[in-house]
Formats: C-alpha cells, sequence, structure tokens
C-alpha cells in the first residue's frame, strides 16, 4: 500500500479508549472580573434595545450576577482529541451541539471542579462520519452540581468503527409551521472584540463564506451565548436565574459585525420553548434545533 493510500484511509477510532478516557478533574477559580469579561465578550450591553438590561453583567457592584452561558467555557480543558491514542482524525472534526443544564444558578465568584466523560459515540459508516456527546460537570467545593455542559461533535473521519447507529439522539424539532411567538436581533460581537475569535488552526475553511468575506469567524461558544441573551430577554424577564436548560445545533459560522434573529416559540408546557437563530445579512439559519427550559 502506498502512502498515499494511507494517508487517504479514515484513522481508526478506539471506542473502548474513549469511552473510558482517564480525564484528570480539573479546578478552575473565577472572579467578577471574568465574569464581566465573559458577557462584553459575547456583546452584552451592547445592543441599545437591552443595554439597560444588561447592565447586571458588565458593571461591577453588588448587583452583579453572572450570565448562566458563561458555564460553557468555565474548566474547558484541553483539546484532548488531538491525542493520536484517541483515533480521531482531529482536523477532520465539528462542533455541531451544545446544550447547559443549570442546577443552581452560576455565582459570580467561584472555584469549580469539572469531571469529564464520553457520554456515547454513534458511528453512521464508513465513508459517513461518527458522532460523539461528551459531558462535563462543574460541582462546588462539597461535589453539589452547578451545571452540566454537554457537547456533540460530528467525527467526519470515523465512521465505520464498528459502532452502533440505531439510538442516535434525533433533533429537537422547532415548530416553524408558524410564526414564531417571539424574535430579537441582536448584534454579534464587533471585529475589534477579540476574545472569541475562533482558533487559526480552524479558519482557513471559513475564508471564502458568501456574505461574511473580511470579518473574524467566531467561536461556537460566542455564537451559543449570543443567543442565550436574547432568550434570557424573551422567557426569563432577563432573570438569570430562571434560565435551566439550553441546547442547539450549530448549522452554520458566524462572524464577528453580524445580526443574529432569534426566534421563540413557547410549547404548551409552561417554562419550555423551542428557538432557532438566523443571520440577518446572509439570511442563513446558523443555530437550529433549539430547546429553552425556565422558570415560568
Amino acid at each position: 500500500m502506498s502512502s498515499a493510500d494511507k494517508q487517504s484511509m479514515p484513522m481508526q477510532l478506539n471506542y473502548e479508549a474513549l469511552m473510558n478516557w482517564p480525564f484528570e478533574s480539573l479546578s478552575e477559580s473565577y472572579g467578577k472580573d471574568d465574569c464581566i469579561a465573559y458577557a462584553l465578550g459575547i456583546a452584552a450591553g451592547a445592543d441599545p434595545v437591552i443595554a439597560s438590561e444588561e447592565q447586571q453583567y458588565t458593571q461591577h457592584g453588588e448587583q452583579l450576577n453572572a450570565l448562566p452561558m458563561m458555564a460553557i467555557v468555565l474548566n474547558e480543558g484541553t483539546m484532548w482529541t488531538m491525542d493520536p491514542a484517541t483515533g480521531i482524525d482531529w482536523r477532520k472534526t465539528l462542533h455541531a451541539e451544545e446544550s447547559i443544564t443549570i442546577h443552581k444558578p452560576i455565582a459570580s465568584a467561584a472555584t469549580l471542579t469539572a469531571n469529564y466523560h464520553v457520554e456515547e459515540i454513534y458511528d453512521r459508516g464508513p465513508g459517513k462520519g461518527a458522532f460523539m456527546y461528551e459531558q462535563r460537570v462543574l460541582s462546588e467545593t462539597d461535589n453539589s452540581p452547578v451545571a452540566t455542559i454537554r457537547i456533540g461533535t460530528f467525527l467526519m473521519g470515523n465512521g465505520g468503527f464498528g459502532g452502533n447507529a440505531t439510538h442516535t439522539p434525533p433533533p429537537v424539532k422547532v415548530p416553524t409551521d408558524r410564526d414564531p411567538d417571539k424574535s430579537l436581533e441582536l448584534s454579534t460581537p464587533d471585529s475589534d472584540n477579540t476574545r472569541y475569535h475562533l482558533g487559526k488552526q480552524f479558519v482557513g475553511a471559513l475564508k471564502n463564506v458568501p456574505g461574511a468575506e473580511g470579518k473574524p469567524p467566531l467561536r461556537g461558544v460566542c455564537a451559543f451565548g449570543v443567543a442565550g441573551r436574547a432568550l434570557l430577554h424573551m422567557a426569563c424577564a432577563n432573570q438569570a436565574a430562571r434560565l435551566k436548560h439550553m441546547g442547539l445545533r450549530y448549522k452554520a459560522p458566524i462572524f464577528a459585525d453580524e445580526t443574529l434573529r432569534t426566534e421563540l416559540w413557547f410549547d404548551e408546557t409552561p417554562g419550555k420553548a423551542y428557538f432557532r437563530v438566523i443571520c440577518v445579512e446572509r439570511d442563513a439559519i446558523v443555530m437550529d434545533n433549539g430547546i429553552l427550559e425556565f422558570e415560568a
């Protein structure tokens, strides 16, 4: 077999190794400055329509609150999928899903410990990739859980490892057959707000997105945060403690200096809603299959 043929073959994912990956617990302390930096990094306070409501996230004082979406960027750890022992072709991975479940309000200062594990890996078959769910649970020093972060990653180069795809969780169905009950347009961070610009190793594939030429691409956690700000306003009266769960699928990249319209549909069940997010300038759905649970 030639070297060219070897390079074209998919990497063999090591299922047992991933399901038993030796993650180490990670502890991290943060304070009020970090909460404000996160809020400003996702452009909180920048939109006049809700700027006054968001002062509670961007200004020092006794009333400072942490945004619940901040859980995503706490105790992130390293990009462990780059380890060759995983068998993951990390250059062909796509951050596809994200969710947070808030067990108790995120404090404006705390020391949290993160415990990680791979939940499951679903095999779509040779040439079709695989899908991996991993979880990160943030806990206080007394081991009481604060938040659970669930990440879904499409492993495009790892299909056909022998796993089962039968029970792959279906996406949440958003009721787009009727008009949304509410919608809100918010700006993404501007080009000078560099906190959540995408890493250079991932930028190459996004250089030629029509309508986004010259704009820096943003991390998924930033897009998630902007959507979360809209949901807090529309469903929770901008009361951070009322948000209990938020999950979505990423459909397209987002960039600095864009406008995101979050569309919200309330469910018949109190405290439950569905949403999607559209980039206004490109008329593109950038986040979909959204589910929101909140204190009604």
